[in-house]
């Protein structure tokens, strides 16, 4: 798996090679491109919840003196702020989940639900959906504190829900790339079979994924970057169709002549 990431870094010529693997190998060489890809945004979803639980349940009892939801509504005495390791958590109920903006590693309750932040990629659970429609503060904390042994259960799921829903988004990306590969070669005259098609468009994502893994694991946001993974994914995959040989035309043998 090493070795043929490597080339895809490397070598146009190695790459090409590839089309002529199996198709069970192309497809276990994405999935572990997808798991390279992931780790950072597993190392920082785990902070993130481990941090926040620690400050949600250590420093919020005692910082804020009345908290509770009502009608899935939350009201508090005042807001409440606390960063540690670099996790923010934020307590205000004063502004709804649509309009807040947080920072980029950061769990928070908020008017009308909760969010969870992990490199600037949010996502948003309303109390309607965690049917929380009336708690008062004790009921929030002793909920929290009972939900400590879930979380070795729950984050590896949210974990692996992430990882099939983006290795489903993966293989759609790479099957589009691979019809344009069709068309491509039939402007060029240079017509492969699908399943060659299929592999070169694989391979082709290799670089600007683990572009991606990379900004990930320094906490960077690129805001072009699903153009730029587009371009860039594109410009490289035209380079090895183009260069493919031109299927030789079979030559008519004497026995068509007959």
């Amino acid at each position: 798996m090493l070795k043929k990431m490597a080339w895809s870094l490397t070598s146009f010529q190695k790459m090409r090679s590839l089309r002529f693997e199996h198709t069970n190998k192309t497809i276990g060489f994405i999935l572990f491109l997808t798991l390279i890809s992931l780790l950072p945004t597993f190392f920082f979803m785990t902070l993130t919840i481990v941090n926040g639980y620690h400050i949600a349940t250590t420093e919020l009892p005692k910082s804020v003196s009345s908290f509770s939801i009502s009608n899935s509504q939350l009201t508090s005495s005042h807001p409440f702020t606390k960063k540690v390791n670099g996790t923010a958590f934020i307590l205000n109920s004063s502004q709804s989940i649509d309009q807040f903006h947080s920072p980029a590693h950061a769990i928070g309750f908020l008017k009308d639900g909760i969010y969870i932040t992990t490199n600037s990629q949010t996502q948003t659970y309303s109390y309607d959906l965690l049917n929380w429609h009336h708690k008062d503060k004790n009921e929030l904390l002793n909920l929290l504190h009972e939900q400590k042994s879930s979380l070795y259960i729950l984050v590896p799921i949210a974990m692996l829900l992430l990882y099939v829903l983006t290795s489903g988004l993966n293989f759609l990306s790479i099957t589009c790339l691979a019809y344009l590969g069709k068309l491509i070669g039939i402007i060029t005259k240079k017509q492969l079979p699908f399943k060659q098609l299929w592999a070169l468009s694989a391979y082709s994502t290799v670089a600007l994924t683990l572009v991606y893994a990379l900004f990930e694991a320094f906490s960077l946001s690129l805001a072009a970057y699903t153009s730029l993974y587009w371009v860039g994914t594109v410009f490289i995959y035209l380079i090895l169709i183009t260069g493919l040989p031109a299927r030789k035309k079979a030559k008519p043998t004497k026995a068509s002549f007959s």
